[in-house]
């Protein structure tokens, strides 16, 4: 069953915005972002921020880059909803409150999938893809930036998402 429309929430980077050129190349007429100060905001401040908002909006798929990539797997677990991820942060070190991505994260049946540029020059995507490769589908690109050179291509993961996994659950 195909949903009638899937509502995506987007996690942006640390220091970004809705202004992300990766929210704006999700070509969904669907989609949500919601600026977010993670450098000044503790991490339960977020977590109880995105919680309300996920129950607000009602979302059937995450989709995350960078640090926004670490909140949409925390949430993907915590709310059951799948993710989509570019770029992850999974060991944020920005502030002491927040706990790098365990296995306890990722090791469940909620369906995850990555894109990664592995030239990142912000971070280690070699190191995340082999970390993520036990747990999930991941697609690569072998050059790339931290800021994504293909954001684009998060549009060919939400089609599989649409196509293969994701009912209307409104």
């Amino acid at each position: 069953m195909k949903p009638k429309s899937t509502k995506i929430l987007f996690f942006h980077g640390l220091d970004s915005s809705k202004a992300s050129t990766k929210f704006h190349a999700i070509s969904s007429p669907n989609k949500f972002c919601i600026d977010v100060d993670y450098r000044n905001l503790s991490f339960n401040s977020v977590l109880e921020f995105y919680h309300h908002t996920i129950h607000k909006i009602k979302p059937n798929l995450l989709v995350g880059h960078g640090i926004g990539g670490y909140w949409a797997l925390k949430m993907s677990y915590l709310f059951q909803l799948p993710a989509i991820i570019a770029n992850p942060c999974l060991q944020p070190n920005f502030r002491t409150d927040y706990l790098s991505i365990s296995e306890t994260d990722l090791d469940h049946e909620i369906p995850q999938l990555a894109y990664l540029e592995l030239g990142d020059e912000t971070l280690n995507m070699v190191e995340t893809r082999n970390f993520l490769e036990h747990f999930m589908f991941i697609e690569v690109n072998p050059g790339g930036y931290h800021r994504l050179e293909y954001p684009e291509r998060l549009n060919q993961l939400i089609q599989f998402f649409e196509t293969n996994y994701l009912l209307d659950r409104n």
